[in-house]
Protein backbone atom coordinates (compact mmCIF):
# COMPACT_ATOMS: atom_id res chain seq x y z
CA UNK A 1 0.00 0.00 0.00
CA UNK A 2 2.77 2.40 0.74
CA UNK A 3 3.88 2.57 -2.94
CA UNK A 4 0.66 3.07 -4.37
CA UNK A 5 0.65 7.29 -4.04
CA UNK A 6 4.08 6.84 -6.11
CA UNK A 7 2.29 4.50 -8.70
CA UNK A 8 -0.63 7.08 -9.21
CA UNK A 9 1.87 9.18 -10.85
CA UNK A 10 1.62 7.11 -14.15
CA UNK A 11 -2.01 8.89 -14.27
CA UNK A 12 -1.31 12.18 -12.88
CA UNK A 13 2.23 12.33 -15.06
CA UNK A 14 1.58 10.91 -18.00
CA UNK A 15 3.93 12.44 -19.75
CA UNK A 16 6.74 11.98 -17.18
CA UNK A 17 6.28 8.15 -17.30
CA UNK A 18 6.39 8.24 -21.09
CA UNK A 19 9.86 9.81 -21.05
CA UNK A 20 10.99 7.15 -18.61
CA UNK A 21 10.07 3.90 -20.51
CA UNK A 22 11.71 5.80 -23.60
CA UNK A 23 15.07 6.16 -21.84
CA UNK A 24 14.92 2.27 -20.25
CA UNK A 25 13.84 1.16 -23.97
CA UNK A 26 16.61 2.71 -25.29
CA UNK A 27 19.52 1.51 -22.84
CA UNK A 28 18.18 -2.04 -23.31
CA UNK A 29 16.34 -2.25 -26.71
CA UNK A 30 19.52 -1.21 -28.08
CA UNK A 31 21.81 -3.36 -26.10
CA UNK A 32 22.90 -6.87 -27.03
CA UNK A 33 21.81 -8.65 -24.20
CA UNK A 34 17.94 -7.55 -23.78
CA UNK A 35 17.56 -6.23 -27.50
CA UNK A 36 17.96 -9.60 -29.46
CA UNK A 37 15.70 -10.11 -32.47
CA UNK A 38 14.50 -13.57 -31.79
CA UNK A 39 12.53 -12.17 -28.24
CA UNK A 40 9.56 -10.72 -29.55
CA UNK A 41 8.70 -7.07 -29.10
CA UNK A 42 6.14 -7.25 -27.34
CA UNK A 43 8.00 -9.07 -24.64
CA UNK A 44 10.40 -6.40 -24.85
CA UNK A 45 7.83 -3.67 -24.46
CA UNK A 46 6.41 -5.41 -22.03
CA UNK A 47 9.94 -6.11 -19.77
CA UNK A 48 10.38 -1.95 -20.51
CA UNK A 49 6.98 -1.17 -18.88
CA UNK A 50 7.64 -3.74 -15.98
CA UNK A 51 10.70 -1.79 -15.43
CA UNK A 52 9.73 1.38 -15.41
CA UNK A 53 7.26 1.15 -13.08
CA UNK A 54 9.66 -0.64 -10.85
CA UNK A 55 11.03 2.84 -11.60
CA UNK A 56 8.30 4.82 -10.25
CA UNK A 57 7.69 2.87 -7.34
CA UNK A 58 11.68 2.86 -6.26
CA UNK A 59 12.89 5.64 -7.01
CA UNK A 60 11.73 9.42 -5.08
CA UNK A 61 9.30 11.30 -6.35
CA UNK A 62 10.94 14.23 -8.21
CA UNK A 63 10.78 17.96 -6.71
CA UNK A 64 9.02 19.15 -10.34
CA UNK A 65 7.65 17.22 -13.10
CA UNK A 66 9.04 18.75 -16.32
CA UNK A 67 6.45 20.78 -18.25
CA UNK A 68 6.13 21.11 -21.79
CA UNK A 69 4.71 24.26 -23.69
CA UNK A 70 4.20 22.70 -26.68
CA UNK A 71 4.17 18.91 -28.61
CA UNK A 72 7.25 19.81 -30.73
CA UNK A 73 8.74 20.53 -27.95
CA UNK A 74 8.18 17.16 -25.77
CA UNK A 75 8.74 15.48 -29.08
CA UNK A 76 12.33 16.57 -29.36
CA UNK A 77 12.63 15.51 -25.65
CA UNK A 78 11.55 12.38 -26.17
CA UNK A 79 13.95 11.91 -28.88
CA UNK A 80 16.86 13.25 -26.76
CA UNK A 81 15.77 10.49 -24.10
CA UNK A 82 15.71 8.10 -26.41
CA UNK A 83 19.07 9.02 -28.15
CA UNK A 84 20.59 9.21 -24.43
CA UNK A 85 19.23 5.57 -23.69
CA UNK A 86 20.82 4.56 -27.23
CA UNK A 87 24.42 6.18 -26.21
CA UNK A 88 24.59 4.21 -23.33
CA UNK A 89 23.55 0.52 -25.14
CA UNK A 90 26.18 1.46 -27.90
CA UNK A 91 29.08 0.68 -25.12
CA UNK A 92 27.84 -2.61 -24.75
CA UNK A 93 26.96 -3.25 -28.52
CA UNK A 94 30.44 -2.07 -29.90
CA UNK A 95 32.13 -4.21 -26.87
CA UNK A 96 30.46 -7.30 -27.62
CA UNK A 97 31.26 -6.93 -31.19
CA UNK A 98 34.97 -7.78 -30.66
CA UNK A 99 34.05 -11.47 -30.70
CA UNK A 100 32.71 -11.16 -34.13
CA UNK A 101 36.19 -9.36 -35.30
CA UNK A 102 38.29 -11.92 -33.46
CA UNK A 103 36.43 -15.09 -34.99
CA UNK A 104 37.19 -13.49 -38.41
CA UNK A 105 40.89 -13.22 -37.54
CA UNK A 106 40.59 -16.77 -36.03
CA UNK A 107 38.67 -17.90 -38.99
CA UNK A 108 41.47 -16.74 -41.54
CA UNK A 109 44.32 -18.17 -39.79
CA UNK A 110 43.07 -21.52 -39.03
CA UNK A 111 41.05 -21.63 -42.67
CA UNK A 112 37.83 -20.84 -41.98
CA UNK A 113 37.09 -17.70 -43.22
CA UNK A 114 35.04 -19.43 -46.60
CA UNK A 115 32.55 -20.82 -44.22
CA UNK A 116 29.81 -18.42 -42.07
CA UNK A 117 26.56 -18.63 -40.60
CA UNK A 118 23.77 -16.08 -40.89
CA UNK A 119 23.06 -14.20 -37.89
CA UNK A 120 19.96 -13.33 -37.13
CA UNK A 121 20.70 -10.54 -34.61
CA UNK A 122 23.10 -8.42 -36.85
CA UNK A 123 20.96 -9.40 -40.09
CA UNK A 124 24.75 -10.37 -41.95
CA UNK A 125 26.74 -13.61 -42.41
CA UNK A 126 29.07 -13.74 -39.77
CA UNK A 127 32.13 -16.02 -38.95
CA UNK A 128 31.86 -19.63 -37.06
CA UNK A 129 34.03 -18.92 -34.88
CA UNK A 130 33.47 -15.22 -33.52
CA UNK A 131 29.20 -16.12 -33.14
CA UNK A 132 30.67 -19.02 -30.64
CA UNK A 133 32.76 -16.76 -28.86
CA UNK A 134 29.64 -14.28 -28.84
CA UNK A 135 27.36 -17.28 -27.38
CA UNK A 136 30.03 -17.45 -24.71
CA UNK A 137 30.41 -13.91 -23.46
CA UNK A 138 26.77 -13.33 -23.66
CA UNK A 139 26.44 -16.71 -21.13
CA UNK A 140 29.32 -15.54 -18.88
CA UNK A 141 27.85 -11.81 -18.80
CA UNK A 142 24.32 -13.20 -17.33
CA UNK A 143 26.44 -15.63 -15.07
CA UNK A 144 28.44 -12.49 -13.81
CA UNK A 145 25.22 -10.62 -13.08
CA UNK A 146 26.14 -7.87 -15.87
CA UNK A 147 22.63 -7.58 -16.44
CA UNK A 148 21.87 -6.65 -13.52
CA UNK A 149 24.55 -4.03 -13.17
CA UNK A 150 23.10 -2.59 -16.68
CA UNK A 151 19.64 -2.71 -15.01
CA UNK A 152 21.51 -0.38 -11.79
CA UNK A 153 23.08 1.99 -14.59
CA UNK A 154 19.87 3.09 -15.47
CA UNK A 155 18.76 3.78 -12.23
CA UNK A 156 22.11 5.81 -11.60
CA UNK A 157 21.31 7.92 -14.96
CA UNK A 158 17.69 8.67 -13.97
CA UNK A 159 19.11 9.46 -10.39
CA UNK A 160 21.61 11.95 -12.17
CA UNK A 161 19.82 13.30 -14.70
CA UNK A 162 16.29 13.67 -14.31
CA UNK A 163 13.85 12.42 -16.93
CA UNK A 164 13.29 15.45 -19.23
CA UNK A 165 16.85 16.79 -19.33
CA UNK A 166 19.13 14.85 -20.90
CA UNK A 167 21.26 16.48 -23.58
CA UNK A 168 23.90 15.55 -26.60
CA UNK A 169 27.05 17.59 -26.12
CA UNK A 170 29.68 17.30 -29.20
CA UNK A 171 32.28 15.22 -26.84
CA UNK A 172 30.53 12.44 -27.18
CA UNK A 173 31.35 10.86 -30.23
CA UNK A 174 35.33 11.23 -28.97
CA UNK A 175 33.82 8.89 -26.61
CA UNK A 176 32.20 6.35 -28.99
CA UNK A 177 34.98 6.75 -31.13
CA UNK A 178 37.59 5.45 -28.40
CA UNK A 179 35.36 2.82 -27.22
CA UNK A 180 35.12 1.33 -31.09
CA UNK A 181 39.14 1.52 -30.99
CA UNK A 182 38.96 0.19 -28.18
CA UNK A 183 36.72 -3.12 -28.89
CA UNK A 184 39.38 -3.29 -31.96
CA UNK A 185 42.44 -3.77 -29.59
CA UNK A 186 40.33 -6.41 -27.69
CA UNK A 187 39.32 -7.87 -30.71
CA UNK A 188 42.94 -8.39 -31.71
CA UNK A 189 44.02 -9.57 -27.85
CA UNK A 190 41.25 -12.34 -28.05
CA UNK A 191 43.03 -13.50 -31.02
CA UNK A 192 46.68 -13.41 -30.24
CA UNK A 193 46.82 -17.18 -29.01
CA UNK A 194 45.35 -18.42 -33.02
CA UNK A 195 47.12 -15.29 -34.81
CA UNK A 196 50.47 -16.10 -33.46
CA UNK A 197 50.30 -19.77 -33.76
CA UNK A 198 49.34 -19.25 -37.51
CA UNK A 199 52.49 -17.19 -38.00
CA UNK A 200 55.17 -18.82 -36.40
CA UNK A 201 53.62 -21.95 -38.56
CA UNK A 202 53.71 -20.11 -41.58
CA UNK A 203 57.20 -19.73 -40.92
CA UNK A 204 58.02 -23.32 -39.71
CA UNK A 205 56.07 -24.51 -42.74
CA UNK A 206 58.65 -22.47 -45.01
CA UNK A 207 61.40 -23.66 -43.27
CA UNK A 208 60.17 -27.35 -44.41
CA UNK A 209 59.79 -26.50 -47.62
CA UNK A 210 62.53 -24.91 -48.11
CA UNK A 211 64.72 -27.54 -47.00
CA UNK A 212 62.43 -30.12 -48.81
CA UNK A 213 61.37 -28.95 -51.99
CA UNK A 214 59.09 -32.07 -53.14
CA UNK A 215 56.89 -31.72 -50.26
CA UNK A 216 53.88 -30.05 -51.50
CA UNK A 217 52.60 -27.63 -49.51
CA UNK A 218 49.00 -27.52 -50.24
CA UNK A 219 48.64 -30.92 -49.55
CA UNK A 220 50.70 -30.75 -45.88
CA UNK A 221 50.70 -27.24 -45.27
CA UNK A 222 46.59 -26.53 -44.91
CA UNK A 223 45.42 -29.67 -43.13
CA UNK A 224 48.32 -28.71 -40.16
CA UNK A 225 47.05 -25.26 -40.16
CA UNK A 226 43.37 -26.56 -39.57
CA UNK A 227 44.65 -28.97 -36.53
CA UNK A 228 46.88 -27.16 -34.94
CA UNK A 229 44.42 -23.75 -35.29
CA UNK A 230 41.86 -26.13 -33.57
CA UNK A 231 44.48 -26.74 -30.62
CA UNK A 232 45.31 -23.62 -30.24
CA UNK A 233 41.49 -22.08 -30.25
CA UNK A 234 40.15 -25.01 -27.53
CA UNK A 235 43.07 -23.48 -25.50
CA UNK A 236 41.77 -20.32 -26.11
CA UNK A 237 38.32 -20.58 -24.34
CA UNK A 238 39.59 -20.46 -20.78
CA UNK A 239 42.05 -17.72 -21.77
CA UNK A 240 38.68 -16.01 -22.91
CA UNK A 241 36.88 -16.79 -20.03
CA UNK A 242 39.29 -15.33 -17.52
CA UNK A 243 39.62 -12.38 -20.03
CA UNK A 244 35.84 -11.38 -20.02
CA UNK A 245 35.94 -10.25 -16.46
CA UNK A 246 38.36 -7.48 -17.33
CA UNK A 247 36.02 -6.55 -20.46
CA UNK A 248 32.94 -6.53 -18.39
CA UNK A 249 34.71 -4.05 -16.52
CA UNK A 250 35.75 -1.97 -19.04
CA UNK A 251 32.83 -1.85 -20.16
CA UNK A 252 30.77 -0.49 -17.55
CA UNK A 253 33.93 1.77 -17.24
CA UNK A 254 33.22 3.00 -20.74
CA UNK A 255 29.42 3.20 -18.92
CA UNK A 256 29.69 5.58 -16.47
CA UNK A 257 32.53 8.00 -19.40
CA UNK A 258 29.69 8.13 -21.82
CA UNK A 259 27.45 8.79 -18.87
CA UNK A 260 29.69 11.37 -17.49
CA UNK A 261 29.57 12.52 -20.75
CA UNK A 262 26.06 12.92 -21.40
CA UNK A 263 25.66 14.63 -17.68
CA UNK A 264 27.93 17.05 -18.64
CA UNK A 265 30.90 16.46 -16.32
Amino acid sequence: MEILPQLAVIGDHLEYVFLLFIRVSGLLISSPIFGRRNVPNIAKIGFCAVLTVVFIAGLPEPAAYPVFDNLPAYVLTVLRELAFGVAMGFVLTAIFSLTMTAGAIMDYQIGYSMASIYDYQNNTQTPITGSLFNILMLILFLMYDGHLKLIEVIYKTITAIPIGTAMAPPDILLVAAEVMTKAFILSVMVAMPVLAAGIMLEIALGAVIKTVPQMNMFVVGIPVKIVIGLIVLLMTFSFFANFTKDIFNMIFDYVGVMFDRLAGT
